[in-house]
């Protein structure tokens, strides 16, 4: 009885046990087998996966361990990635690689006990994995074939295009040894090297080493310089007789380092023909008398002239501590150095109307300051968004203009209080000057046919409005520039009767002055005396008018053409 119990439960123990094992083996790998109760479910034969975008060409094998025959084509690339992923921890990245760029791979994984090798390359359109089992025997491996050449096609176009590159690339080991070098890193070491016809040594010389302490952050870079020998330094294209490089540095995971370096020298160069050119400009900005004020796209000061700290009276230190605009402004306006405000609550809507005149171009102002002063203030924009202002001291100028036109408004009173019609034209014939007695004869206003009224419309004007002459005729003669012109004089008959003197003179430049007196007594009774009365003349004034003119002289004669 004891005998039997023992077979039975042996016998319930081993049952167990299959079924286990086959509900596993199920779980883990999906692998059927119809018609029979037992599957072979691990990888006893090589596997070959072809894709074309992703959908599964290749036909599946019912016992495969990775795919179940009933999978869906269209995204069996994107099963196969996730059945392998667990077998090697670079597997996914080189999936996704493989599948993105064509980059082949082969890889050693273990699928339980068994050793297998994974491969993955691009064969026209197709993309192929392959996965099988490798024999070990003396530390050889079996891999795919094609997947290895498909490797090692990749690494020589690699090869190949980092020797093409401008700028040296090499490896560093954790110990500081060159373990790999492309060649333009080995063309600098022939270079640089004292013996120009030996081959480059062995090991390689680190170029770098002493750049490379303390080491640049990651994804910055840093400049350096290294010197050329004498015969090399005098043709040599980088400034200061050296090579200049960008040095960039990449940490890998084993402790060494990925060095590259990217030739600098036309950026050093230009850099230099910069500074140079600044520092040119500086020195003449700094001989102007015109203050001159740059500020960045951020309104910041980022360059004045000494003219500016004179003309501002501000202090050097504050001006090279970078003001903004608005602070800069209100430090004019502190030293009255600027116009004060009549509302201070609308004087930032005036610094915001000035800044986008600027930009545009287009602002200009006169300052005129609490002491007397004048500033000419001009906006003008510059690349970047940057704003030019130049602040110029014209009180000088300002001052002579002014007395100038004070001058020209004491003449002009002075030709207004006579009661004499004048009138002058330039050498181009048009009407530079008239009085106001002018225009109470002939009509119209002096001030504002000046510049506009030409010589022969005035002619017009006045033959309308006398009896025929040939006065007219002899002024167009007149005008015309001649070396030989004296002055003249002739008596015209108005329509009404009336008589005028007409004296014709010549003046410096072209110019012809006409000027119209009274003959008889009633033309001199009808004459205005003042601009400001013309209705009440000067008796005195009427009589003396009314003399014969003894300074008129007769007309001259004509000549004979």
């Amino acid at each position: 009885m004891p005998e039997l119990y023992t077979v039975i439960l042996f016998s319930a123990v081993s049952l167990l046990s299959a079924a286990i094992g086959m509900l596993v083996t199920r779980m883990l790998f999906g692998a059927r087998v119809s018609g029979g109760p037992k599957a072979v479910v691990f990888a006893d034969a090589p596997r070959r996966y072809e894709f074309r975008e992703g959908y599964l060409l290749s036909p599946v094998d019912p016992n495969d361990a990775f795919l179940r025959p009933d999978v869906d084509r269209s995204v069996a690339f994107d099963v196969l990635a996730r059945a392998v992923r667990s077998l090697h921890p670079g597997l996914p990245a080189r999936m996704t690689a493989l599948a993105r760029r064509g980059e082949a791979f082969v890889l050693a994984a273990h699928f339980g006990q068994d050793l297998l090798s994974i491969a993955g390359r691009l064969e026209g359109d197709r993309i192929i994995v392959t996965i099988g089992p490798t024999e070990v025997h003396a530390g050889r491996q079996m891999v795919d074939a094609a997947a290895l050449a498909a490797l090692g096609d990749e690494v020589e176009d690699l090869r190949h295009a980092l020797d093409a590159t401008r700028g040296p690339i090499w490896r560093l080991a954790p110990d500081g040894r060159v373990l790999w070098a492309n060649a333009p890193y080995l063309a600098l070491v022939e270079r640089l090297g004292s013996d120009r016809t030996a081959t480059v040594p062995w090991p390689i010389p680190a170029l770098f080493s002493e750049h490379l302490d303390p080491l640049p952050d990651a994804g910055s870079l840093r400049r350096c310089r290294l010197p050329l020998p004498p015969e090399d330094a005098a043709v040599a294209m980088a400034h200061d007789g050296a090579l200049w490089f960008d040095l960039a540095v990449a940490r890998q995971p084993g402790g060494g380092l990925l060095c590259a370096a990217l030739p600098a020298d036309r950026v050093v160069g230009a850099e230099v023909s910069l500074r140079n050119f600044i520092q040119t400009l500086s020195k003449t900005f700094a001989q102007l008398p015109i203050g001159l004020a740059i500020f960045d796209k951020r309104r910041e000061l980022v360059l004045f002239n000494p003219a500016l700290v004179g003309l501002s009276t501000l202090e050097p230190a504050f001006l090279s501590n970078r003001p903004g605009l608005v602070a800069f402004l209100d430090a004019l306006r502190d030293r009255q150095r600027m116009p004060e405000p009549k509302n201070y609550r609308h004087w930032r809507d005036d610094i915001a109307r000035l800044e986008r005149s600027a930009e545009n171009g287009t602002f200009q102002e006169l300052w005129t300051l609490p002491g007397g002063q004048s500033f000419r203030v001009i906006g003008r924009p510059h690349p970047d968004g940057a704003l030019a202002f130049m602040f110029e001291d014209i009180t000088a100028e300002i001052t002579l203009t002014r007395k100038f036109r004070a001058e020209l408004d004491l003449y002009q009173s002075v030709l207004d209080d006579l009661p004499t019609a004048l009138a002058i034209f330039s050498g181009d014939g048009r009407l530079a000057l008239a009085n106001a007695a002018y225009g109470a004869v002939w009509g119209g206003d002096p001030q504002a046919l000046i510049g506009v009224l030409s010589l022969g419309d005035a002619i017009r004007t006045w033959q309308g409005r006398t009896r025929p002459t040939g006065l007219w005729g002899d002024i167009r003669q007149f005008a015309m520039p001649r070396p030989d012109r004296a002055a003249w004089s002739e008596a015209i008959t108005l329509i009404d009767g009336g008589r005028l003197s007409v004296r014709v003179a010549p003046l410096s430049g072209g110019a012809v002055a006409v000027s119209f007196h009274p003959v008889d007594a009633e033309a001199v009774a009808a004459w205005p005396s003042r601009v400001t009365d013309l209705a009440t003349p000067d008796p005195v004034r009427l009589r003396q008018m009314a003399e014969p003119m003894a300074a008129f002289r007769p007309r001259p004669p004509q000549d004979a053409d």
